[in-house]
């Protein structure tokens, strides 16, 4: 299993791929799943995504919200071969389904509307898909619409994609006058009726742009073969069977981005993109980690079974279902692998092919297929399964930084057990909901990536958990370190009949760098506080420091030094001296008083070059302090700055809408700081 190939690769075919459709929220994904089932035999008639009849798309909160808010699949067969549809959520919240789906997709279409054109999420979208090297395909979609205008869709794209965007199609006709496509890699004219479609000539009035179109189509294609290149320099014009393997190899290679288009909910040109899909969509290798080194997982279906966990569904009558890839072999019914995570062994009781929301059992799958398998409770997104004793582990990405944290409290004392394990089990599904524990508050803090991604979550603690919960904004972690250096003296004398307690300590408490680890240093000379009982004083130290200073915040950037100290042979304990460490350190901070520290994060953010000004001014009431910008030749530029903690809850969120979505970030810890 471990290989050393090339990241570019010579196209592989196989039986089973994955295809990604991935597009900016409105412009027609779930329909295009829809009659892309329907023109390969998998449904009689499309749904309706507005009527709830659609294959996908059907969870309450989609049908509330009338979008995609997970990845929905179904499996189409184009001839002999199977190609797996993954549905994506369009809407940026929901962007970590979309990296999901592109960690698993041989290749994706990016459907873009003939009405709407190239947008601000539209871009964000194409970003993704290119952050994770997967082959695109454009759809220009909604030809039939009113405003429907192909040149102009075109010309956004060409501004954003560049010279490596090359159109595979030509509309015939656009609003309600389109009436079907030019296939150029064919050379033909395909209109549909009543009766479907019917391959014919160009019409005539396309005939000189079709002539001029597919010649600069044919020259970007034949430059992968040198045959080819000849062939076609001596007047030679290649077949469409000879031409499609080309173009495979420079979608690999990203030299080439072809360009379909159609009609969704008409049905029109969905056929010609399910054939060209089948024919062009090559076999990506997957990146894992064997031995301690990066290699590609060769996809073979006579190797060793692996597996590839990418989604988990939560359902209600069902219970737990991991979504898998097979990466290589071929996956029997009752197999059983071990997860290379747990190494633990795990029976595959049953395969199934997902059809929207219902299990379709299967005997078998094979390389490239997509599997999901009930009752797998230890299994979670990322994990493979292999034969025991291989040494393989994922590869895994860095999570998306938060647009927003948000605090949560249970609406009844009822609700206060249940609403830990029910956030748990919706991050089980969710890759970008987050949560973690607010040690100031005590509350639960959920990390999301907007508006709408939180009042999803909130709407299924309702339906599925029956958990009402309220929000706040939650209060940034606040420190207290002392203000100058004492000494102080931590004295226990208790006599309570019997044994007492007695302990003295003399402490030096001096102020170091707040982000240094906490110091403890023994100078005790001639046993004045024996040996024994000197860790349990650096133990009542460190416990004071915890419980927080006169401000009320957890206490750093200490050292302490004991000096000196008193025992008694009968009444003197690791209690009592532990005690007075504690006592100590609090007369040392009362006497010396203390400063409020907050943390200060490095934020970095990559962004188009004409933001500059709107990202630095929002900048200034964060309190923000730039301290690097470095200007890129991509037309992006990123920014470096050092901003409070207190200022971020919301930035990803506010950052998006002053890029219009376009900008990525970074937020880590950097320093503590005295609160301005």
């Amino acid at each position: 299993m471990r290989i050393e190939v090339p990241m570019v690769i010579a196209p592989s075919h196989p039986r089973a791929r994955t295809v990604a459709l991935i597009g900016r929220n409105g412009v027609g994904k779930t329909s295009l799943l829809e009659a892309l089932v329907v023109a390969t035999g998998g449904l009689e008639r499309p749904g309706r995504v507005d009527a709830g009849t659609a294959l996908c798309g059907n969870d309450p909160e989609e049908r509330r919200h009338q979008m995609s808010l997970g990845i929905a699949m179904a499996p189409v067969w184009v001839g002999e071969d199977k190609l797996t549809l993954l549905d994506t959520p369009g809407l940026i919240d929901f962007h970590g389904e979309v990296e999901r789906a592109l960690e698993v997709a041989d290749v994706a279409v990016l459907v873009v509307s003939a009405v709407d054109g190239v947008q601000a999420d539209f871009v964000a979208t194409w970003n993704l898909a290119q952050e994770a090297r997967v082959p695109v395909v454009v759809f220009v979609n909604a030809l039939d619409a009113e405003r429907a205008d192909f040149e102009a869709t075109l010309h956004g794209l060409e501004q954003l994609v560049g010279p490596t965007l090359a159109p595979l199609e030509l509309p015939i006709g656009q609003g309600a006058n389109f009436a079907g496509i030019v296939d150029l890699l064919a050379d033909e004219a395909i209109t549909y009726d009543a009766h479907g479609p019917h391959r014919g000539p160009v019409p005539p009035e396309l005939a000189d742009l079709e002539s001029r179109v597919r010649s600069s189509l044919l020259e970007a294609i034949v430059v992968a073969d040198d045959s080819l290149t000849e062939r076609y320099l001596e007047g030679d014009i290649p077949t469409m069977e000879e031409l499609e393997p080309a173009l495979s190899e420079l979608m690999i290679e990203g030299r080439i981005v072809p360009v379909t288009c159609g009609s969704a909910t008409r049905g029109l040109g969905v056929d010609r993109l399910a054939t060209l899909l089948d024919e062009i969509a090559i076999s990506r290798p997957i990146p894992a980690i064997a031995g301690g080194d990066e290699v590609l997982l060769d996809r073979d279906p006579h190797g060793d079974p692996v597996l590839r966990a990418f989604k988990v569904i939560v359902d209600p009558y069902v219970g737990r279902i991991v979504v898998m890839e097979v990466v290589s072999g071929t996956i029997t019914n009752d197999v059983t692998l071990t997860n290379t995570r747990t190494r633990s062994d795990e029976r595959l009781h049953g395969l199934n092919h997902l059809f929207g929301a219902k299990l379709v059992p299967v005997d078998k799958a094979v390389t490239g297929d997509v599997v999901a398998v009930a009752k797998l409770s230890d299994v979670v997104a990322g994990d493979l399964l292999a034969k025991k004793g291989l040494d393989l582990a994922p590869v895994h990405t860095a999570p998306a930084t938060p647009a927003m944290s948000v605090a949560l409290e249970s609406a009844s004392h009822d609700d206060d057990d249940k609403i830990g394990t029910a956030l748990h089990r919706l991050a089980e599904e969710d890759p970008s909901l987050h949560i973690r524990h607010d040690p100031i508050s005590r509350r639960l803090v959920v990390d999301v990536m907007g508006d709408t991604h939180l009042q999803v979550t909130l709407e299924r603690l309702r339906r599925r958990f029956n958990v009402e919960v309220a929000t706040a904004t939650p209060e940034a972690q606040l420190f207290e370190t002392i203000a100058a250096t004492r000494e102080s003296e931590g004295r226990l004398k208790k006599q309570t009949g019997g044994h007492g307690q007695f302990a003295v300590v003399n402490l030096r408490v001096e102020p170091i760098d707040p982000d240094a680890p906490f110091e403890f240093v023994d100078a005790i000379v001639g046993g004045a506080v024996p040996r024994q009982y000197i860790g349990a004083v650096r133990n009542g130290v460190e416990k004071a420091m915890a419980r927080g200073g006169p401000k009320g915040y957890p206490v750093v950037g200490l050292r302490v030094t004991l000096l000196d100290g008193k025992f008694h042979s009968v009444d003197s304990s690791e209690a009592a001296f532990d005690t007075a460490g504690s006592m100590g350190l609090r007369a040392a901070l009362e006497s010396a008083e203390t400063v409020v520290l907050e943390r200060v994060m490095e934020v970095t953010t990559t962004f188009p070059t004409a933001f500059l000004g709107e990202v630095l001014n929002d900048l200034k009431p964060r309190r923000g302090r730039v301290v690097k910008t470095d200007q890129s030749g991509d037309a992006n530029v990123t920014v470096v700055a050092y901003v409070p903690e207190a200022g971020l809850h919301r930035y990803g969120l506010d950052l998006r809408a002053i890029t219009a979505g376009r900008a990525r970030v970074t937020i880590v810890r950097h320093h503590l700081a005295v609160v301005a």
